[in-house]
Parts: C-alpha cells; sequence; structure tokens
C-alpha cells in the first residue's frame, strides 16, 4: 500500500511540474528520441543549455498535465498527435518559435554506432585509409565484413570505400564490431521534433519543417518586383513616390538642357555644359587634346611696391615719351 502511494505522489509531483512548465514558456512540442541514448541525450541538453528544456515522462502523465494547463486553449488536443512507434517522445519547452527550434534541432545532429539488428536508413560507407590498427585479429575481421586490405607502415589500411550495409538492411554482428572497431557511427541522431503548440495552435510537422529564410528571400525578392513594376506602370504609393519623383525630376533635367530656354535654377548646369562643348571644340579646332576646365586662380592683394605694377608704370612713360618725339617731329 505505502509502495503504490509513493508512486501516486511522485506521479502528481511530475504532473504539477509539467503544467507549470507548460504555463511558464511560450512554446511546448513532443519530440522523438529514438536511436538516442542517455549519453547523447546528456551532450544534446548540455548544447540546448539556456535554449530548450527537454523533459520525459509516461504518455499518461503528459495527457493529465495537459488536461490541468490554464492560459492556453487547445493545448491537450496535442496528445492527438502523441506518437511512439518509432521510438519514446518527450516534451520540449522552449520560448524561441517552433520552426526555430525545429531548425535548431536540425543543426544538431549527432552521431551514434550501429546496433545489431539496426535497420540503416542510408547506405554505410567505410572510407580508405589507415585504420591506426596493428596486424593481428583485425585483418581477418576486416575482410569478414567485405572490406579490402594490405599492410602499410606497421598498421592495417583499407585500399578502397566499401559499402558494408545498404539502406533499408539491418546489421549484423560483423559489420557491428567492425564499424565499433574503426569508430564509424552511421547513425544519424537528431530531436525530431514533430509537433508544436504555440499562439494558441498547434503545428503539425509540415507546418514545422517551412523553411523561413527560403520564403523571406521569395518574399523579398517579390517585393522588388512589384515596386519596379508600380513604378514603370507610373502607379505611385507611399513606398514609392520618393523614386518616381527622383525620376521625374532626373528626367525633366535632362530634357530641360536640351531646350532653348533658360531656367534659373539650372544656371550652373547651363555654364558647365557650355564650357564643356567649348573645350571639346577647341580640341577639334586646334587639333589638341582635350583640357579639363582650368580653375581661376585667386588674385593676389594689391600693394603699391607691386613689381608688376612699376614696370607697367615704367611702360606708359615710355609710350608717353614715344608720343612726345612724334608730334615734334610733325610740328
Amino acid at each position: 500500500m505505502s509502495q503504490a502511494k509513493t508512486i501516486s505522489e511522485e506521479k502528481l509531483k511530475t504532473i504539477d511540474e509539467i503544467v507549470k512548465l507548460c504555463e511558464s514558456y511560450n512554446t511546448i512540442g513532443f519530440v522523438r528520441m529514438a536511436k538516442i541514448g542517455s549519453a547523447k541525450i546528456a551532450a544534446l541538453r548540455a548544447k540546448l543549455r539556456g535554449t530548450a528544456l527537454i523533459r520525459m515522462a509516461k504518455k499518461s502523465i503528459i495527457a493529465r498535465a495537459l488536461e490541468k494547463v490554464k492560459g492556453k486553449p487547445g493545448i491537450a488536443s496535442m496528445m492527438d498527435r502523441f506518437t511512439e512507434k518509432i521510438g519514446p517522445s518527450a516534451l520540449v519547452f522552449t520560448n524561441l518559435p517552433a520552426i526555430k527550434i525545429r531548425k535548431i534541432f536540425d543543426e544538431n545532429k549527432t552521431k551514434a554506432r550501429a546496433k545489431i539488428g539496426e535497420i540503416m536508413e542510408k547506405d554505410v560507407v567505410v572510407p580508405a585509409g589507415n585504420t591506426k590498427l596493428p596486424p593481428g585479429p583485425a585483418i581477418t575481421e576486416l575482410n569478414a565484413a567485405g572490406l579490402a586490405t594490405k599492410m602499410q607502415d606497421g598498421t592495417i589500411w583499407i585500399t578502397k570505400d566499401a559499402v558494408v550495409v545498404k539502406a533499408g538492411q539491418a546489421v549484423d554482428s560483423k559489420v557491428a564490431a567492425v564499424l565499433t572497431k574503426l569508430n564509424v557511427e552511421p547513425v544519424e541522431v537528431l530531436i525530431d521534433l514533430y509537433v508544436a503548440y504555440e499562439n494558441n495552435e498547434v503545428l503539425d510537422k509540415a507546418m514545422l519543417l517551412i523553411d523561413v529564410d527560403k520564403y523571406k528571400d521569395m518574399f523579398l525578392a517579390a517585393q522588388s518586383n512589384a515596386l519596379k513594376l508600380s513604378i514603370e506602370a507610373g502607379i505611385v504609393s507611399p513606398e514609392n513616390a520618393k523614386i518616381i519623383i527622383q525620376r521625374a525630376f532626373t528626367k525633366a533635367k535632362a530634357l530641360a538642357m536640351k531646350l532653348p530656354i533658360i531656367i534659373p535654377e539650372l544656371v550652373k548646369e547651363y555654364l558647365a555644359k557650355a564650357q564643356a562643348e567649348a573645350l571639346v571644340l577647341n580640341a577639334k579646332v586646334t587639333g589638341n587634346p582635350l583640357a579639363a576646365p582650368a580653375t581661376p586662380a585667386q588674385a593676389p592683394a594689391s600693394t603699391n611696391d607691386d613689381p608688376g605694377k612699376k614696370g607697367d608704370a615704367s611702360k606708359e612713360e615710355e609710350n608717353k615719351e614715344e608720343n612726345v618725339g612724334l608730334g615734334d617731329l610733325f610740328g
């Protein structure tokens, strides 16, 4: 009797814990834990610390807990998707969006050793190279598994890549032993989030597998194309008004530069254009290379001691003297 009471109290404690977790986190999901050993689970939990919390419990405990959760309508309907056909399921709690946590799980895939009798989802390939195994009984074991070997530098080498188990086939004892000896881990281990509750909705796996980045790129491309189309069609909107005005101004300015009219706002452009055309014409007439427009130098400050002015004054005096002489000659 006391033992049954103890088990009952433990179950109630677990139920209360799950209820509190469900009410504390934004996203709750079911994950498959198939093929994941205790060591791998510990490693995955360490990687996900601060991002997600994984809690394992029996199906009946989870069902009772979800029925008691408050503030999350429809969360109990998650049990309709609960499955343990491929392996045990567990609860995951996170404040990240379900699609994002699914992506994190996929990016944190690990490898595990193949067990005897386990069905392989993909071909198991043993690559060619140095096994670092010393000569001895290992050669016989490798050959029995279908691996071609040779001795080199005191160790056993596999001479070519070999498929030791094909997809859909089971791993036999000989191959399992060789894979373990070679430290080959062909089993892909991941936390498979297959259903989630978020924003009062239950999301199936198909929705969780959506590639957000792909659809984001598609949306941005569509937005860009729509913007270009609206600009070409002249359909003004808050998003394209600035661009349309800028294009209209540029076209109007280019047209004004060709018309025989003067617009005060474009005086600088007229002068620059005239100067450029003059330089081109000068280059064609003289045959000289096209020169860049000269920048006027700053005129020096005038002083009484300016030698240039003294020279000009001397020339004026000489001119005066010459004029006087001519007048005298002609009476």
